[in-house]
């Protein structure tokens, strides 16, 4: 079973995401389970979101633990992520245009700046949760004619063009690094 734990922040849509990873994983013939967690909601507070996938039906009912991958949808969100735990092998999917301080394996995407791009800016806000979700498919091996199914099941019209143009811009640009340098997270 992969698990995958979402952080973001109130307002960015991290719910959204794991929904649409989990219609995403399903498409492609896999069991799949979303896990919203719902704190205290407010817009820029931190907030979280899971989902499990594997082949056979997903029994745990739990919240994510040891997750394999951590989701940042804000490189500011690392400590927290680190202290909800995870898998000894856990890999970060981050927003970010460096790797961070971490001695994890890391999986790199400047969603931000391909939400900016591609017009996906709300309230003066860019929405980067798609461009992660085209991320984290490219990672987790979900073709790209899959999320943009998904995709058109959400939107359509003239919301449709934009979405699928970050998350393939972010599909193709996401890249696997390695910190180098500095005090690394223990």
């Amino acid at each position: 079973m992969q698990e995958i734990r979402i952080h973001g922040r109130g307002g960015q849509g991290v719910v959204t995401l794991g929904e649409l990873l989990a219609k995403s994983a399903i498409k492609i013939g896999k069991e799949a389970q979303t896990l919203p967690f719902f704190g205290v909601e407010r817009r820029g507070a931190a907030v979280k979101a899971a989902v499990r996938i594997d082949d056979v039906p997903i029994k745990v009912r739990s919240q994510s633990y040891k997750p394999d991958y951590l989701v940042l949808l804000n490189e500011n969100l690392l400590e927290i992520a680190l202290a909800g735990g995870k898998a000894d092998h856990a890999a970060i999917i981050v927003n970010a245009e460096q790797p961070l301080a971490a001695e994890e394996k890391q999986w790199i995407v400047g969603a931000t700046s391909i939400a900016i791009k591609n017009n996906q800016v709300v309230g003066g806000e860019p929405f980067v949760n798609v461009p992660m979700l085209g991320a984290i498919c490219r990672v987790l091996g979900i073709p790209f004619a899959v999320l943009e199914e998904t995709l058109g099941e959400q939107w359509s019209g003239s919301k449709l063009l934009p979405n699928i143009a970050t998350a393939r811009e972010a599909y193709d640009n996401v890249k696997e690094v390695e910190y180098k340098g500095g005090p690394q997270h223990g």
